[in-house]
């Protein structure tokens, strides 16, 4: 049966089958269900008759028919369409640095901008990968700490927040914001995290790279070549990654590290991540509850493991798969991290604190920017959208305001 549907096998074709997104077929309970799938140019989803949830006046939701979610190729003809006013609503993937284009264009679109807070301490962030093999030489440095915490001070994140977030957002580490009770003090926010050429410079020089090429770059120890990392970056996605790491790139000029950009198609680059073979990848971090999410902030979770492959899976896999890793520092975040899911309130909050303390120190993930605002287009005739909330990955927005309940005016 898999073969005559041309899949790989049958428990590819399970997953295909119990995919709603894919199979038509599939009865599910959701809002809408899908008539055209996902992997076309227009995912149509129409109304489910089958949806449980009911108005006060007994009226079945959802009062929206259909919808349909169009394919943008990139970012940029997802942004001219929601400056067009092609869309009824849309928060993901909008460039807040076209702001101003957004609300020159808004009475022509009929639709508002809103602007919506962002608890993440870092919109962008660099994972370096703690598991990497493919190279000794790369992966001495990787997981060299003194490494890490030198080329994060080595970013000026003044400027990339003024570039790409019009200087709304915060030059960050992953400290939570600094209302959690995770966060352990305004201290931590800078903590490796500021600009300072003379002390990254310094540090590489200690811990043995010495060596430069006439243009300054430093060479590798093992065979005298240019020392060049690889940072994947995720195509047409949230933000323009690839941008903001070739500002990266320049920034590092200064201290004599290259750094390549490789922009790549997301599920392209998650195959890389499931093999182990990204260097530095780019991504957000720095979540607000660290025990309910902590995949972003250190390699605890086969999902989306950036910043560890290998060692993701040995934590999540309680040492039964994947690979022990040798940094003490991580392995006793791997302790915090387990005992805090089974203790009260009070405590937990405290060994957040240390985790979020050894996450910064270590700069598994480097911040650069975060508490950025989400730039939001509503159509204006669309009602009952919220005018703001909170973008958290946790609350898988915009679903935590019931999409279902939005409706057309007449």
């Amino acid at each position: 049966m898999a073969k005559a549907a041309g899949i790989d096998g049958w428990i590819q074709q399970l997953k295909a089958k119990y995919n709603y997104a894919l199979n038509i077929e599939l009865p599910v309970l959701s809002a809408w269900r899908t008539v055209t799938p996902i992997n076309t140019p227009l995912w149509t989803l129409e109304r489910n008759p089958y949806f449980w949830y009911v108005d006060t006046d007994g009226n079945q939701l959802p009062y929206i028919d259909k919808i349909q979610l169009s394919l943008a190729e990139n970012l940029e003809v997802a942004n001219l369409r929601g400056i067009a006013g092609e869309y009824d609503e849309m928060g993901r993937h909008m460039d807040v640095a076209k702001l101003p284009i957004f609300l020159e264009n808004k009475d022509k679109g009929n639709y508002k901008v809103v602007l919506d807070p962002g608890f993440d301490a870092a919109a962008v962030a660099m994972h370096t990968n703690q598991s990497y093999e493919a190279d000794p030489e790369i992966r001495k440095w990787l997981t060299n700490v003194d490494f890490r915490r030198a080329v994060s001070m080595g970013i000026d994140r003044d400027q990339i927040n003024e570039a790409f977030f019009l200087g709304m957002g915060t030059p960050s580490s992953l400290m939570s914001e600094d209302t959690s009770p995770e966060n352990a003090g305004p201290e931590w926010r800078t903590k490796w995290s500021t600009l300072d050429i003379k002390q990254a410079n310094d540090l590489l020089d200690k811990i043995g790279l010495t060596k430069k090429d006439p243009q300054g770059m430093r060479l590798r120890t093992d065979n005298g070549q240019p020392l060049r990392f690889v940072v994947t970056t995720v195509a047409a996605a949230f933000i323009p990654y690839a941008q903001i790491m070739e500002m990266v790139s320049q920034h590092w000029k200064k201290i004599g590290v290259q750094l390549d950009v490789k922009d790549t198609e997301r599920t392209l680059s998650l195959k890389q991540v499931a093999n182990n073979e990204q260097q530095f990848y780019v991504w957000g971090g720095g979540n607000a509850d660290i025990f309910m999410w902590p995949r972003h902030d250190m390699p605890a979770e086969p999902n989306e493991p950036f910043s560890g492959t290998l060692y993701a899976t040995w934590y999540a896999s309680n040492g039964t798969a994947g690979k022990k890793p040798e940094d003490p520092e991580l392995l006793k975040a791997y302790d915090i991290l387990r005992k805090g899911f089974g203790v009260e309130t009070a405590e937990r909050n405290k060994l957040g604190q240390e985790l979020k303390k050894i996450i910064v120190d270590q700069q598994w993930v480097i911040g650069t920017v975060g508490f950025t605002p989400t730039l939001r287009v509503i159509s204006n005739k669309l009602s009952n959208v919220p005018n703001r909330y909170v973008w958290l990955t946790r609350n898988r927005t915009p679903g935590a305001d019931l999409p279902p309940t939005y409706y057309f005016k007449s």
